[in-house]
């Protein structure tokens, strides 16, 4: 009997209760990966409680690919789901999208083929679609937080951020650093790639689709998130980045121009977006100058 083949790509899905979402994101895999062998897929369900299960089956029943489904006895976030991925894979390739997002015709094959000696991590253009309309009269200001990612995201030294929904990296790369699991969004990448210690590239070509429901679109929901983005943003450069007192100030004051503009846009063109950009550098600023800590994670929140 021949051996087991390994597969050279192991693509890490972290999921929770978004069956519907998730039945698109696995269909769509076999066209974005053509042109690779068939890769190992791992499905780490974060406790969901619809019919996540049934649809990993059904994906797998129909074609035929054997597909890794890991479930986490109580939610931990999408961080921890990643890491749990990472102790089952096998390919020498590391390959993160999200559930909610759709690859495109030909994708791995563009991702990959920019990985390299000099970049061992890359990263992808993640455009979005939405089920309805952004807030705001301009989409450009609040798409970003939404992750529509259409060139690099650059840190605070100028370095390529890679983006956890459209990434690849070699196997190597988390024998150095795993995710930390207390950190999110919009700074868990940016963490992992400091401590990793690698330099991280972007392949224009290869490209995924972002798909935001409608109620994630609820100016309300929207409001809260870019206030939690900001804040966590803040606390990471000024408690674990550490970065010198006075970078911090300039970065302080740069964040409240910042959102002193966009709340005066929002008040002159009465524009919901101007809110949005805002609150988050406010949030953002505050948070540097050390008026504003971040709270623990929630049990129960994704993020």
């Amino acid at each position: 009997m021949a051996p087991p083949v390994t597969p050279r790509v192991s693509i890490v899905i972290p999921t929770r209760n978004r069956a519907a979402i998730l039945v698109r994101c696995l269909a769509a895999l076999p066209d974005g990966v053509r042109g690779i062998e068939i890769p190992q897929v791992i499905v780490v369900d974060d406790c969901s409680k619809d019919d996540t299960s049934k649809a990993v089956d059904e994906f797998s029943n129909t074609t035929g690919w054997q597909v890794c489904y890991l479930r986490q006895d109580h939610p931990r976030g999408a961080n921890a789901a990643r890491n749990a991925a990472l102790q089952v894979a096998q390919g020498e390739f590391i390959v993160f999208i999200d559930d909610d997002v759709l690859v495109t015709e030909g994708w791995l094959r563009k991702l990959l083929a920019g990985l390299s000696e000099q970049f061992p991590v890359v990263s992808g253009p993640v455009r979005l679609v939405t089920e309805g309309p952004i807030p705001g009269k301009h989409r450009e200001e609040v798409s970003s937080y939404l992750s529509e990612i259409l060139v690099p995201v650059r840190g605070v030294q100028g370095e390529i951020v890679p983006v956890a929904c459209n990434m690849a990296a070699y196997r190597w790369v988390f024998d150095r650093a795993c995710f930390d699991e207390n950190v999110r969004p919009p700074v868990e990448e940016n963490d992992w790639l400091e401590r990793a210690g690698v330099r991280a590239g972007f392949v224009q070509e290869a490209w995924v689709t972002h798909y935001k429901c409608q109620r994630e679109l609820i100016l309300r929901t929207l409001l809260a998130s870019v206030w939690r983005r900001g804040g966590e943003g803040g606390w990471w450069l000024r408690e674990r980045l550490r970065i010198p007192a006075r970078r911090r100030r300039l970065l302080t004051r740069c964040s409240l121009r910042t959102s002193f503009r966009a709340f005066g846009h929002a008040i002159l063109r009465g524009c919901w977006g101007g809110v949005v950009v805002g609150l988050g550098e406010l949030s953002k600023a505050l948070a540097l100058a050390g008026f504003v800590n971040r709270e623990p994670r929630a049990p129960e929140s994704w993020r």
